[in-house]
């Protein structure tokens, strides 16, 4: 009788769901897609009634991908699916809706098939209340303990940069790249970095230095559907290269340090290429300077502090 009940729910669904609304959250709540959208798109393909049986849904966009959650009457988790996102909204959502209906209705024949303890004779079939079946790869949807790691995917980026110097003294200017691997908010990025000439006076003429930089750090990143911000701490070795400029001998000389640097990024991701603005600040032990090898001129020593800024683009490689 329990499985006629089902069977016959079913088959009803697209008459009784006109007067449903399924419990569909949109994470950020921007109109792509609508909430709305989706909802006319579960009742196109009969689905509306029985996510209200179910539970509740949630999709979070993320840049190039949709992350798709249910969830059961209880507010527990039992099962996610991550999936590209198309071109256009209306897209969006017929995409979410196929998938949450595609769920549901797997849902729906796991429960009919599902064998049914004897229920005891004081108890009215009526009260009977079908319990969600939990979450299978062959049934549209993941492990509860799986659905956790699927809304914390990994991202991975390549970037390069044109950046500002100054270090308290002298301004210049560079070229940089940086490769970021992450997992949720979570991130680990290698930096490189390389300054063009920068001079100050030395005796009779000048003295350039320029740095050419490495490292790898850790980093925490929080995205919205259009803009991504980031913050990245980097220890990195440098290597100072010294070079006299207008002298009577133009000697060079090479040092090597250790860096400190930490970096900010604000920047969009409506776009297959991210572009990007940051800032950032280093500090440079052990301390150097320049002199002439005859003494003739007083040393210049070099600030071992640097600031930074410029623009950058990235390309994402995962998702």
């Amino acid at each position: 009788m329990r499985r006629c009940l089902l069977l016959l729910l079913i088959l009803i669904t697209p008459l009784l769901s006109k007067g449903a609304r399924a419990a569909v959250t949109v994470i950020p709540n921007d109109g792509c897609p609508a909430s709305e959208a989706i909802d006319a798109n579960l009742e196109r393909l009969g689905a509306l009634t029985l996510l209200s049986q179910l539970g509740t849904a949630e999709v979070r966009v993320e840049g190039p991908s949709l992350y798709v959650s249910l969830r059961d009457r209880r507010g527990e988790p039992i099962g996610a699916r991550a999936v590209a996102a198309v071109g256009d909204c209306a897209g969006r959502a017929a995409l979410v809706a196929a998938v949450i209906a595609a769920f549901v209705g797997d849902w729906a024949q796991t429960e009919i098939a599902r064998p049914q303890p004897a229920a005891p004779a004081a108890t009215r079939k009526a009260d009977a209340v079908p319990a969600a079946a939990p979450a299978t790869a062959e049934a549209g949807g993941v492990p509860a303990a799986a659905a956790a790691k699927l809304l914390r995917p990994w991202h991975a980026e390549l970037g390069v940069m044109a950046l500002g110097l100054y270090d308290g003294d002298v301004g210049g200017f560079g070229l940089g790249g940086r490769v970021d691997l992450g997992r949720g908010a979570w991130t680990l990025a290698g930096l490189v970095e390389g300054s063009f000439d920068r001079q100050q006076a030395l005796g009779q003429g000048q003295g350039t230095y320029q740095f050419l930089r490495a490292g790898l750090g850790p980093g925490l990143r929080h995205r919205w559907s259009r803009v991504f911000v980031d913050v990245t701490l980097v220890p990195m070795v440098a290597r100072l290269s010294l070079q006299g400029k207008n002298l009577a001998t133009n000697q060079a000389a090479t040092a090597w340090e250790f860096v400190a640097a930490g970096q900010a990024r604000i920047g969009w991701n409506v776009w297959r290429l991210r572009p990007f603005v940051f800032v950032g600040a280093s500090y440079d032990t052990p301390a150097q300077r320049m002199t002439l090898r005859d003494g003739s001129a007083p040393a210049v020593s070099l600030s071992p502090f640097n600031v930074e800024g410029g623009l950058g683009i990235s390309l994402p490689i995962l998702p």
